[in-house]
């Protein structure tokens, strides 16, 4: 084995190894210079009016996550099936200092019209599961536990178990929406990721079994190829995962490494090829648009490029309800704080409802409460900014609204407490098969509050 490692093998193997990776470098700038000058041909408006849904599936390549949840909220406050509104947060969180003070609240209307599939099952995940009161669902219901629980080994216990339910769930949303809205075809797996987990490493495969005919196979050496054949077998279903290919690419390297016999030309050019194998993977992207939808992912890439700037000024005389597009679109594509950030509200002095006007008017202060609009109903988001405009990230609320940073400080604070106890929680009575936990943790005065009253923005998270 010491030969196996010799300094001249590093040395022409390193070589070979920089320049693959100075290749795929160059390639990948040269994608990125071409994507940002390709703008797409959908206007602003266009993007705006489309399906948030949509918009988030193009954007995240098909792998949505819960917070991409929010998009299909969005798309259900359009079509009228929810409405929408500011509320403070629960009480354990207002004085939280890793948590904002404000929240959604999203309800169910009381004439439901024609819904898809996956728009069901997340009614039925979110009010159905999480819900309260007339039909209600608030994004905090699904927010990690605040600073003071995660002192406790029994409340980061509950909240771990509550985690793997809501995942399971969104696995089945995931599902309904590929299912229902006939988007498979527009993410597809790269042709260089396809060449490489099924054509390369097959001939990787045969030529280390080759260099074991040569000596003849052992016992180690059948089972680690047996090891490798099945990573390389599960990698191909799981093609999109990186690790998985990985770990069978990292079985077959050790394999030829541990064989015995073999003459070090051959088995060295082969470990070359096996260490090029495992870099080139790691800069491969899993997923790619389809031509088909190439125009959109452009467009929208186009206009997060621009909207992160800031809303333009010259859009800031548009009605309310425009606005409160603009504000939703940046919360799907993970700019909204940020563009809310950027733009200069007081531009909207010439706008024509008499509440912004006051609202702009009135000297900005540092307050605990958001603003309320009895009259403007439809745009929840652009009041809450336009109360807010002081904060650093008035959208946080929105933008990460299950933000788990406090969940991973409790671990880390708290790692030496006996995290093998289990907490007093119980399944709720009449629940789904997929089991709604339930416990003293959500029973504060403010989860049942019908206040309308918003707070400050303080919490985490990043753009």
């Amino acid at each position: 084995m010491e030969r196996i490692f010799e300094v001249g093998w590093i040395q022409r193997s390193g070589a070979q190894l920089i320049w693959v990776i100075l290749a795929v470098l160059v390639l990948q700038i040269l994608l990125s210079i071409r994507n940002r000058m390709s703008k797409g041909s959908y206007t602003d408006e266009e993007i705006e009016q489309a399906d948030p849904l949509f918009l988030a599936y193009v954007f995240n390549k098909g792998k949505m996550r819960l917070r991409d949840t929010l998009a299909s909220l969005f798309a259900l406050t359009r079509s009228g099936i929810l409405s929408l509104r500011v509320i403070p947060t629960k009480g354990r969180y207002q004085d939280d200092q890793y948590a904002p003070n404000v929240t959604l609240e999203f309800q169910k209307t009381k004439q439901i019209g024609q819904i898809m599939p996956d728009e069901g099952e997340l009614i039925q995940w979110f009010i159905g599961e999480h819900g309260f009161g007339a039909q209600k669902f608030r994004l905090d219901t699904l927010a990690g536990p605040s600073s003071e629980e995660s002192k406790s080994a029994e409340n980061l216990y509950y909240y771990r178990e509550r985690e793997k339910l809501d995942n399971k769930r969104l696995g089945r949303w995931v599902a309904q929406i590929r299912e229902s809205r006939g988007w498979e075809s527009i993410v597809r797996t790269p042709v260089l990721l396809r060449l490489l987990v099924g054509i390369l490493y097959p001939v990787l495969f045969i030529l280390v079994v080759a260099l074991g005919q040569i000596d003849g196979l052992g016992i180690a050496d059948i089972i680690g190829l047996s090891l490798a054949l099945l990573l390389w077998l599960l990698s191909w279903r799981r093609v999109y995962v990186r690790w998985v290919f990985q770990l069978a690419v990292f079985s077959l390297f050790m394999t030829t490494v541990l064989m015995e016999g073999v003459q070090f030309a051959f088995r060295s050019d082969v470990l070359t090829a096996i260490i090029i194998m495992l870099f080139v993977r790691l800069f491969l992207p899993g997923r790619e648009i389809a031509p088909m939808a190439r125009e959109w992912s452009r467009s929208l890439h186009r206009w997060r490029r621009k909207y992160k700037k800031g809303v333009p000024t010259e859009r800031l005389g548009e009605a309310a309800e425009s606005l409160e597009r603009v504000l939703q679109t940046a919360l799907v594509l993970r700019i909204g704080s940020r563009c809310s950030r950027k733009t200069d509200w007081t531009q909207l002095q010439n706008q024509f409802e008499p509440e912004i006007r006051q609202m702009l008017q009135k000297e900005q202060k540092k307050s605990s409460r958001a603003a309320v609009s009895k009259s403007i109903s439809a745009t929840p988001l652009l009041l809450l900014v336009l109360s807010l405009r002081g904060e650093y990230r008035p959208l946080l609320a929105a933008e990460y609204p299950y933000e788990r940073l406090n969940y991973k400080v409790g671990l880390f604070e708290h790692g030496t407490q006996k995290r093998n106890r289990k907490a007093n929680y119980h399944k709720t009575s009449g629940a789904s098969t997929s089991g709604t936990y339930t416990s003293s943790y959500d029973n504060d005065s403010s989860y049942s509050s019908g206040s309308d009253s918003g707070g400050s923005d303080s919490g985490g998270g990043s753009d």
